[in-house]
């Protein structure tokens, strides 16, 4: 296989992986948020607490904010990673370095994609393949 050719297959699965934690991160955050919502609305209704209420609000206010923070952090780098390394830009290399890493514990596929990823950019292909960038 050509350099090209693997450069396009890791940029591909970044993508990929970038789309499933985007969903993921956001089905968590709106599940979350329903979730408090529903227990402000059934504590309130309770007690008459207008405290509890809010605190159930703020729960829910965090654990958006937490998911989202979250999500930030394992979707950007394999957004601009893929996005980078599909359009051959400057730096590709080093965010595909950035985006393989924490792939690596996902068992199977994101072992699999982070190893090979690892293999192309840190290898003789990708550095060669990237020089000429």
């Amino acid at each position: 296989m050509t350099a090209d050719e693997h450069n396009k297959i890791v940029g591909i699965g970044f993508g990929i992986f970038a789309m499933i934690y985007a969903l993921t991160f956001l089905l968590l955050m709106l599940v979350s948020a329903g979730v408090f919502v529903a227990l402000g609305a059934d504590v309130g209704r309770e007690t008459g607490d207008s405290n509890e209420r809010m605190i159930a609000a703020l729960g829910g206010i965090f654990a958006v904010v937490f998911y989202g923070v979250l999500g930030l952090i394992f979707v950007l780098p394999l957004a601009v990673a893929s996005l980078k390394m599909l359009r051959r830009r400057r730096h590709a290399r080093v965010w595909g370095v950035i985006a393989a890493i924490p792939l690596i514990p996902i068992m199977p596929l994101g072992t699999i994609l982070g190893i090979y990823g690892l293999w192309f950019l840190l290898g003789s292909q990708g550095s060669e393949f990237y020089s000429k960038v």
